[in-house]
């Protein structure tokens, strides 16, 4: 295959040929009738918010993942926050991250007023490299945070070797990564906490949204109070037992995710192949190898 060399090229910005008419669109999700039924009957429903879909999405997204406990959030910014929270994280404490991804990945973790520390990232795979993880962990660090950068996981056996190792939390920023797999267990199922996004540019589009998936029933169960103000039950369940009265048990936010998003979600996700590609997205990548990632950047 001929390519003419750049430096034959005029670059459209000094007046040569643009490459495309128009702008690359910015998210370009893909939503049929199906899609569209899912969210009317939940229109003309008892519950918009709050109601059947929301647990009903999440079981269908656990099933899919592979883990135990799926807990919807209303966008995977607010997922980060709430997986952060769950893992105890505070002030004076320290997380390990990648420094090559979005701001929400460090944000959260500030949201908690503890400290975000970088941790370069391998050449090869542009995910964070173990072995600078492992000399960046101090008696301060309480969680990891790899992101499965272009839907590409992260190392993730030697960075669950590492918190085994130090007592600590892996929280996998797995936004990208909906439907990759490591090793033959997918993403979702491998790390103590994996978030994921709804967003529009993601694999599935619910407009906003995100999930986290656990194994942990007490990761679980913090989750689902920190999307709701820290209460000790929804309106679902004091609506199926009669009761009126609550408790806030912990300082929580309004997190949670509409029935309208879950249904729309819930059709997205069928539509979700094995390849992990819905609709000729771009397919997400599988880490199978065995041998260590080569060179750091």
């Amino acid at each position: 295959m001929c390519a003419t060399p750049p430096s034959q090229e005029l670059l459209a910005l000094d007046g040569g040929i643009p490459v495309r008419k128009a702008l690359l669109p910015y998210g370009r999700q893909s939503i049929d009738e199906d899609d569209i039924q899912a969210v009317v009957e939940v229109l003309r429903s008892a519950w918009l918010t709050g109601g059947p879909k929301v647990g009903e999405f999440e079981q269908a997204f656990a099933s899919r993942v592979g883990a135990k406990y799926a807990v919807s959030f209303s966008s995977g910014t607010a997922a980060l926050h709430g997986a952060v929270f769950a893992a105890g994280l505070k002030r004076g404490d320290e997380a390990v991250t990648s420094p090559l991804t979005f701001v929400a990945t460090a944000n959260c973790v500030l949201y908690q007023g503890a400290k975000p520390v970088f941790a370069d990232v391998s050449c090869e795979t542009l995910n964070i490299d173990p072995e600078i993880v492992a000399a960046k962990i101090t008696p301060k660090t309480r969680a990891i945070l790899p992101v499965a950068y272009a839907g590409h996981p992260a190392d993730l056996d030697a960075l669950l070797g590492l918190a085994d190792k130090n007592g600590l939390t892996v929280i996998e920023d797995a936004c990208h990564a909906l439907g990759a797999e490591y090793r033959g267990r997918r993403t979702g199922s491998i790390s103590h906490m994996s978030v994921f996004s709804f967003h529009p540019v993601k694999h599935i589009a619910t407009g906003e949204g995100g999930m986290v998936t656990t194994d942990r029933a007490d990761f679980a169960e913090s989750l689902r109070r920190f999307r709701n103000h820290g209460l000790s039950t929804d309106a679902r369940q004091r609506n199926a037992s009669g009761a009126w009265q609550y408790e806030m048990v912990l300082l929580g936010f309004n997190y949670r995710l509409t029935d309208v998003a879950c249904a729309l979600g819930l059709s997205q996700l069928k539509k979700l192949g094995n390849c992990g590609k819905i609709h000729g997205c771009v397919q997400v990548c599988s880490w199978d190898r065995s041998s260590k990632p080569a060179g750091r950047c």
